[in-house]
């Protein structure tokens, strides 16, 4: 009896199971070559579905729906038909039984559907209690005899520098494994793809275009820009921030950084050193990671009109599929761009990922030039398992990384930094005496100020932005300046196609020297264009207020802009904001200049160097253990423990504007078979929220769920100033950060 991969229900002749493995393994072999474990990468593929030869499974292939029978947990059976049928524990199995390194092998093949298990010897699902499950249905007697000769390659040899110690080693091969992992998923998901949806899989771009002619478009851009730029102090700086980043790419791969203060042109000179440094050492491609979605939405706007609209891949999580099903394996991005543009939790989650949505990606950073914007904002409760993390891309997997930052650096090693980064070398010569050139503000210490002195202070300004620490506040004080042309209100309750039609009208007021005021959560500090005379800024960290300070004279017309620092009657939430505000506020009586170089490093001495106990404060490195040698890791736990939110959100689809709608209806009509390129704009229309929030909004009868999404019902739960509303037309009351 031949056995079959994968069934058709459109009269098309059913895949072979040994076509789909050798498919697999010819992809899952090209992705791990980039790390040197093409070898490895090819058995993946060839071992993956081993318990499909099974009797029971073929039986089973027959009696399921055709369309999901091979996705382990998901698929429908018909009526009558035979049950689930595990064929990933086989694989894992005779991998293992192969020889000791062979349980490398036997992690990814066990998860390549449902995601990487834990070793964990309590759980029925765990790869041990699985390894040793005698019930699986025997499968050798109808394998073929490629995938039963195969032995396994030699025993791993890491590149660069060996590990500090055993819990060091055993982190680096949790992360092999998971790289591995990457290339089995993305391997399986493009075969299976071409075989099941061959007019989706022609979508896919045949190649990518050379990162000389991006970099060729980016020469040509920066050349207008700087003929037609004004010939200030501030452009002048920019010029030697892109000639020195220029100059710098020509050094060999490893950790870069790049201080330059805000408006000192990081977005572009960054782009143009990854481009320039990728393409004189044949790295792949540029990844570029910010800490806010505000930021993505800026930056890859500004790359499109510079690369063209496909050159682009903005990826963040707003609508990533969670249910492995036919439809959302099509749909889950794999990263195969020359440029992407991210967020933090985005790429830093999926380094520490178990799901195959969020791990598929990870083999296409390998030898890319990736850019971390405001490197500083690594939460100091993750640091050591980021900062690993970081350096198992740069020694092991060709990687370099550009740690870019208004301030100082943040994460390089120090005596009193001991998990910090070694060797990063500062592409900008004399970052002090570039903070000082691009000095442009002065910071008024104004103490605490009660909201009816904030309000009048504000109105008192024609042109002003105030950021400050909740959405509740936001709100709040926005609706307190009362109704009037020119004012306007920023956060994350506002879907982003919204907040860039904010964005735009804001900078054309100011540009006209109309009457602005703004009142903003932090989402508008770190990369986010703008240029206020004054801005009045909550209490905050050091590092949050230098990013205020930059959206005040960006552009160096007035001799001084002014920055208002301000206690509000209530002290920041719980967390960071709070954490980095009550270190500003310990500080401040013994520093003069609050954005000095010097007072920056005392800020981060005591926020980040000093504060050891918490550097890996949920234990995410404690879930690879100390033992390479047995390989028992727990890798769904540690994706639990490495969340840099850590509370859940629910994205909710917004009807904004006469795109949103159009959109929304698209949706509606799409039955259960949405096309991939439909989920990617309506990321630009989707608010997140908190699961109590999802649920109020449930039992207000506000939202329809549509192909298991959310969609916002009623038009006047979504206000044109403020966004997403609660509780019958008004904000929710409680303290939401950003």
């Amino acid at each position: 009896m031949e056995a079959f991969g994968h069934t058709t229900d459109d009269g098309r002749p059913w895949e072979p199971l040994t076509a789909h493995l050798q498919a697999v393994a010819n992809r899952a072999e090209q992705f791990a070559s980039a790390f040197g474990a093409g070898e490895w990468g090819r058995l993946a593929g060839l071992w993956h579905d081993l318990g499909k030869f099974s009797s029971e499974f073929q039986n089973y292939l027959r009696g399921a729906d055709s369309a999901g029978a091979h996705l382990e947990g998901t698929s429908k059976k018909k009526a009558g038909g035979p049950s689930r049928v595990d064929h990933s524990t086989a694989g894992a199995q005779w991998a293992d039984e192969r020889g000791r390194f062979g349980r490398l092998l036997a992690y990814a093949l066990a998860g390549h559907h449902a995601g990487l298990p834990d070793w964990d010897d309590t759980h029925r699902s765990g790869l041990g209690p699985r390894l040793n499950n005698d019930n699986i249905p025997p499968w050798q007697s109808n394998a073929d005899d490629l995938s039963l000769s195969l032995s396994l390659p030699p025993p791993l040899r890491f590149q660069g520098p060996k590990p500090e110690d055993a819990a060091h080693a055993a982190y680096r091969v949790s992360f092999w494994i998971r790289m591995l992992f990457s290339c089995l998923v993305d391997a399986d998901r493009l075969a299976t793809e071409a075989f099941a949806n061959p007019e989706q899989a022609q979508l896919r771009p045949a190649s990518l275009p050379a990162l000389s002619d991006l970099a060729a478009r980016l020469e040509s851009h920066l050349s207008h820009l700087a003929e037609t730029a004004a010939d200030t102090p501030v452009n002048r700086q920019r010029r030697v921030v892109l000639r020195e980043c220029l100059e710098a790419s020509s050094e060999a791969p490893g950790f870069f950084s790049l201080c330059v203060p805000t408006g000192g042109g990081k977005t572009f000179s960054s782009m143009a050193f990854a481009l320039a440094h990728a393409e004189r050492h044949d790295l792949r491609r540029v990844v570029v990671a910010v800490p806010y979605t505000s930021i993505i939405e800026q930056n890859a706007e500004a790359y499109r009109q510079v690369f063209g609209e496909d050159v682009v891949l903005e990826h963040h999580s707003n609508l990533d599929p969670d249910e492995v099903t036919p439809e959302s394996l099509l749909q889950t991005e794999n990263w195969d761009a020359t440029v992407i543009v991210t967020t933090t939790v985005q790429l830093f989650e999926s380094l520490f990922a178990a799901r195959t949505g969020r791990c598929r990606k990870l083999h296409r950073l390998v030898r890319s030039v990736i850019v971390l914007d405001e490197a500083q904002s690594i939460p100091v409760d993750l640091l050591q398992p980021t900062l690993w993390a970081l350096r198992e891309l740069v020694e092991v997997y060709g990687c370099s990384i550009v740690l870019c930052s208004a301030t100082q650096p943040a994460v390089d090693w120090r005596e009193d930094f001991a998990i910090g980064l070694r060797d990063v070398r500062p592409i900008t010569k004399d970052p002090e005496a570039l903070h000082r050139s691009l000095g442009r503000t002065r910071v008024e210490r104004a103490g605490v100020i009660g909201r009816e002195e904030l309000v009048a202070r504000l109105l008192a300004e024609p042109q002003v932005l105030c950021i400050v620490n909740t959405k509740r506040d936001a709100a709040s004080i926005f609706r307190d300046l009362g109704k009037a042309d020119g004012q306007y209100h920023l956060s994350t309750s506002m879907c982003a196609a919204h907040r860039l039609e904010v964005l735009t009208q804001v900078r054309q007021r100011l540009v006209e020297g109309r009457d602005c005021r703004v009142v903003s959560t932090q989402l508008v500090e770190a990369g986010v264009d703008l240029d206020f005379p004054t801005v009045f800024r909550a209490v905050c960290g050091l590092d949050s207020l230098t990013q205020a300070a930059g959206r005040c004279n960006r552009e160096g017309r007035l001799d001084c802009g002014r920055v208002v620092w301000f206690q509000t009657e209530e002290l920041p939430p719980p967390g960071s904001l709070r954490q980095g505000a009550d270190t500003a506020l310990e500080l401040a009586a013994e520093l003069d200049d609050l954005l000095a170089p010097v007072s920056i490093e005392q800020f981060f001495r005591h926020h980040f160097w000093l504060r050891k106990d918490e550097w890996d404060k949920h234990r995410v490195l404690a879930a690879s253990g100390d033992q390479p040698e047995g390989m028992r890791f727990q890798f769904r736990e540690m994706a639990q423990r490495y969340r840099l939110i850590r509370e859940d959100t629910t994205p909710i689809i917004v009807p904004y504007g006469e795109i949103g709608h159009e959109l929304v209806e698209e949706l509606h009509r799409s039955a259960a078979h949405p096309d991939w390129r439909l989920w990617r704009r309506l990321q630009r229309y989707t608010v997140q929220v908190r699961e109590y929030e999802k649920d109020r909004l449930l039992d207000a009868g506000l939202l329809v769920e549509v192909i298991d999404r959310y969609v916002l019902a009623w038009g006047h739960s979504y206000d044109s100033s403020l966004g997403l509303l609660m509780d019958g037309g008004r904000p929710a009351a409680e303290d939401l950060t950003v």
